[in-house]
């Protein structure tokens, strides 16, 4: 018998049953909510989540886990069009919804894939070699952990095709990779939380969604803006730009529209029929929502507890050690200090003083300035762990095998989630030549982060941008395709419970979309608008696809009319 049949049957038995007899049967199956954490769990929310802590402390606890929360309803929303109609999320779009939609959700989810894939080979050598295995660190070590990560992946996602023992080995090691992750960072946090002045009170108040960071700074930096004279507000509206932005991009990010395609792949490979539905809202909540929350909030935590640290040190000692020589002397915190000084003598005056006299103005700036500038640049992954590290030794390690897993992890997903999605777009079996061919395409990433220096510029900016302007458009299409008669007939959401979906995928669509569209439509590159330009570009073809597809279906209709009217005419002549 196989997996997915044996699958079937537990939760046939288990719907049946009571309440304890069915979630345990739940909990002996790996659903879709493990293949997702781990590829939502990547460097960008890794990097989103440092960020949040050291912008905006426990305060920005809130902005993943509801991001989530809302997410999880348009992945249910997704999960029961699928289920209840057979059918993958492209193959419905490009036949029956909207064939414009399919195809840039497809292609939009194919780029997606491949930009979250680049840094995280640069990440996990990175880490390797400054943290975890010192005599790595150098260019030919760091190509060597990209390699080796690469071909772990390809063995592994060849081992995913497989039916059988192999198969099933690769699920618990998704579910060993998940907890393994979550117990480190939970580890490191109890670690270090005792020594850091936030409370429990803390935590569960930052976890209340709250609208401040978009108007007001933080408190924990009022006491060195104060230090800052005449010059405060030039430090805030720095800090507050920087916090407004960090806020709607993490929130807006936290769900990506290859998750969203890829979702009925997972589902209906597995076999999973509507019976299942009840099982997959279960597993989104317990396997995604709650280990992400988890792990996303610890990040947040232990960033928080570092940047405190660095400001408790600068306080304490008056002076700006915090801040590297190299980093004074060159780099975004001297680029933002030489704007300072500008500020202050005037963008004339500044240049045309000698570079040697232009350094020293710089550097004898108050301390306390050139805190707060690094407080607005984003502090590095390893100087984030080197600083929890001086609160306690053992940090170093339990946070450099969690970067590690997280890395890998989404490496190994994204690879074999887009081997589903070139078989979807190909129309093949998802199997074989295609899946593979799908699989290594992720490969090149591999080569991106050691020969292509400005990745971010010219990769995963774009592709982030390209993602926002998709997202609002993705989920008004999905509660439109959950109330559809013509698309699920009866099996549309009814009573409370489909209430319930209908008004969260609802919101998930204001406030998700909402913020993705703001964003994708300030996006300019130079002085073009090109946000605004694609976004309308974009509902335009989605437009045209729609009653493209709604005139095909009428003039199908048309023609069987006629055919059918002509076979009564010659039977009746005759």
């Amino acid at each position: 018998m196989s997996e997915s049949l044996k699958e079937s049957k537990l939760l046939e038995s288990a719907n049946s049953a009571g309440m304890f007899t069915k979630l345990s049967a739940y909990a002996k199956v790996s659903g879709p909510g493990i293949w997702l954490t781990l590829a939502a769990l990547s460097a960008g929310s890794l990097i989103g989540s440092l960020g949040l802590g050291q912008r905006l402390g426990t305060e920005g606890l809130w902005v993943q886990a509801w991001a989530m929360l809302l997410g999880m309803f348009s992945l249910w929303a997704v999960s029961h069009i699928a289920l209840n109609t057979q059918q993958s999320l492209f193959s419905l779009l490009k036949n029956e919804w909207n064939p414009s939609l399919g195809w840039w959700l497809a292609c939009s989810a194919m780029i997606t894939n491949f930009a979250w894939c680049m840094p995280q080979f640069r990440f996990g050598a990175d880490v390797t070699g400054s943290i975890l295995l010192p005599f790595l660190d150098n260019k030919m070590g760091k190509i060597a952990v990209a390699l080796s990560m690469l071909c772990l992946a390809i063995f592994l996602s060849i081992w995913y095709e497989k039916s059988g023992f192999r198969s099933k080995l690769i699920q618990w090691l998704l579910r060993i990779m998940l907890w393994s992750l979550v117990g480190l960072i939970l580890v490191s946090v109890v670690l270090v939380l005792p020594k850091s002045k936030i409370s429990a009170g803390d935590i569960a108040l930052g976890l209340l969604p709250q609208t401040s960071h978009f108007s007001e700074v933080p408190s924990s930096f009022h006491s060195i803006l104060d230090q800052a004279g005449e010059f405060k507000s030039f430090w805030e509206e720095k800090l507050l730009s920087k916090q407004r932005e960090l806020t709607l991009i993490t929130f807006s990010s936290t769900l990506g529209v290859n998750l969203l395609f890829a979702l009925p792949l997972i589902l209906l490979g597995r076999g999973w029929k509507r019976e299942h539905s009840g099982f997959a809202k279960f597993n989104f909540f317990w396997g995604l929502f709650i280990p992400f929350v988890l792990c996303s909030s610890c990040l947040t935590l232990l960033s928080t507890i570092a940047h405190q640290k660095v400001i408790d040190d600068a306080l304490s000692t008056h002076q700006a050690s915090v801040i590297s020589k190299d980093d004074l002397s060159h780099g975004p915190i001297h680029d933002l200090l030489a704007k300072r000084v500008c500020e202050e003598m005037g963008e004339e005056t500044f240049h045309a003083l000698p570079p040697f006299q232009q350094e020293t103005q710089i550097e004898s700036l108050d301390p306390a300035e050139h805190l707060l500038a690094r407080s607005v640049i984003s502090t590095g992954l390893f100087d984030w762990i080197k600083i929890l590290e001086k609160i306690d030794s053992s940090a170093k390690y339990l946070i450099g095998f969690a970067v590690l897993i997280i890395v890998f992890s989404t490496i190994l997903i994204l690879m074999i989630l887009n081997g589903h999605l070139v078989c979807e777009v190909l129309n093949k079996p998802h199997k074989g030549a295609p899946f593979q061919s799908g699989s290594l395409v992720l490969a090149l990433a591999s080569v991106g982060p050691f020969v292509w220096a400005d990745q971010d510029t010219w990769v995963a900016d774009p592709t982030y941008f390209l993602s926002l302007a998709i997202l609002p458009y993705a989920l008004l299409s999905f509660i439109l395709m959950l109330n559809s008669k013509e698309l699920l007939g009866r099996k549309c959401p009814t009573g409370i419970s489909g209430s319930m979906l209908n008004l969260g995928a609802t919101l998930s669509f204001l406030f998700l979309g909402s913020s993705s569209f703001y964003l994708a439509w300030n996006e300019r590159w130079g002085e073009a608008p090109v946000g605004q330009i694609f976004v309308i570009l974009i509902g335009i073809l989605i437009l045209v696809g729609y009653f493209t597809l709604k005139n095909q279906k009428l003039s199908n209709r048309i023609s069987g009319l006629e055919t059918r009217f002509d076979q009564i005419n010659s039977s009746k002549s005759s």
